[in-house]
């Protein structure tokens, strides 16, 4: 079934080519502040002043603007769209500097050692540190059905990563916006006119007509779609109280920037497989059209602990002990190229993550309401 391939989607996310011009070289989106809200008034971020030895600023989020408008607009965008493989050089390109670092030969200064000897991962255009591409030949060779899975599910409504932004000033820039990150259960689609979701009744996570056994028709993506999001990204239910949220985001020149709190579970499940993605360091970045109802392309960058990767393993029933998880361990000592905390690297520090960047694209959305989502599956017991 369709609902299989949904765990992996973020997992295997990131082919797109990632647009230049989404992320300004120079700019800083400030301290890490999504874990706490930030009532007080935000400043502007100076940013950094890095470059590549060839005068290459290090690719960095763009700086918070200093427009001041507050606004009471609200924006729900839905995040699909996945393609697998960063095929020839587009990787290069797909993400941010994570380390301060050009890492552009062997001999460079990198952030840390990987557990292996078999040299550094070398960073892409603009010291972009993006080494989770290297995945994808292993990735293929476990799953080697799920590049045309995970666009069928997403696309259904499935497992549609769901930002919804509040407090917009409805302008091309906004020094702090509320954004919550959730992702959807079912989708369907809607007319322009409505004023709620119609009438569902959900069977086995599934999505049906009320008192029949007929679905309901997947979205249309355009614009007028409804989604249900997962009850569970969101403390006892409560739609106040998400669990991944950053109160200190901001738009720049029509650029959405958010900071995702390190570690927090972004949960995806199917009914026999599943992924528990969590980042450290970890941005989402997409640039809205001109009427703010496309986000194209959105790039979600940060540092995925090898531990968090092997843990997560077992829901894609890939198990210790077994063939499939060895050549997984290796493949991840040979390209870890970072620390999962920013600022504990050394020359003769181990890295401890990988740096990873995937693309998105974005649809403007509306809320249903909560589900409870597909409990992440252990392959393994």
């Amino acid at each position: 079934m369709l609902r299989t391939g949904l765990p992996l989607l973020l997992l295997l996310a990131g082919c797109k080519v990632f647009d230049a011009s989404l992320i300004e070289p120079g700019g800083d989106a400030g301290p890490t502040d999504a874990a706490m809200p930030d009532t007080g008034t935000s400043q502007p971020d100076a940013g950094p002043v890095a470059t590549c030895p060839d005068g290459t600023p290090l690719r960095r989020p763009p700086a918070r603007p200093t427009s001041s408008d507050s606004g009471d607009q609200q924006l729900v965008m839905g995040l699909r769209d996945i393609r697998l493989r960063q095929t020839s050089e587009a990787w290069r390109d797909i993400g941010l500097d994570l380390d301060g670092l050009c890492t552009n030969t062997a001999l460079s200064d990198v952030e840390c050692q990987p557990p292996s000897d078999v040299g550094v991962q070398i960073d892409g255009n603009a010291g972009i540190d993006n080494a989770f591409h290297s995945l994808f030949d292993v990735i293929d060779l476990v799953f080697p059905s799920l590049a045309s899975t995970a666009g069928m599910v997403s696309a259904g409504g499935v497992g549609v990563v769901v930002l919804q932004i509040d407090g917009w000033n409805g302008m091309d820039d906004d020094a702090q916006v509320d954004v919550r990150l959730t992702q959807s259960v079912a989708g369907t689609t809607g007319g322009a006119d409505d004023e709620a979701a119609p009438p569902v009744e959900f069977v086995n996570y599934e999505p049906f007509v009320p008192g029949t056994m007929t679905p309901l028709d997947p979205p249309a993506w355009d614009g007028n779609d409804w989604l249900w999001v997962r009850e569970e990204t969101f403390f006892m239910g409560d739609t106040e109280r998400p669990r991944v949220r950053d109160t200190n985001a901001y738009i720049a020149n029509r650029q959405l920037v958010m900071r995702l709190p390190d570690r927090a579970e972004i949960i995806f499940a199917g009914e026999d497989q599943g992924i528990n993605v969590q980042l450290t360091d970890a941005y989402v970045i997409g640039t809205f059209d001109e009427t703010f109802t496309r986000l194209s392309p959105v790039t979600v960058a940060g540092r995925w602990s090898v531990l968090d990767l092997l843990e997560t393993a077992s829901s894609v029933n890939i198990c210790s002990g077994d063939t499939e998880y060895d050549i997984l361990q290796r493949k991840l000592d040979e390209v870890a190229d970072v620390r999962a905390t920013p600022n504990t690297g050394g020359p003769t520090a181990t890295c401890d993550a990988v740096s990873i960047g995937v693309t998105f694209e974005g649809y403007r959305v509306r809320i249903a309401g909560l589900e409870p989502g597909n409990p992440l599956p252990d392959g393994c017991e």
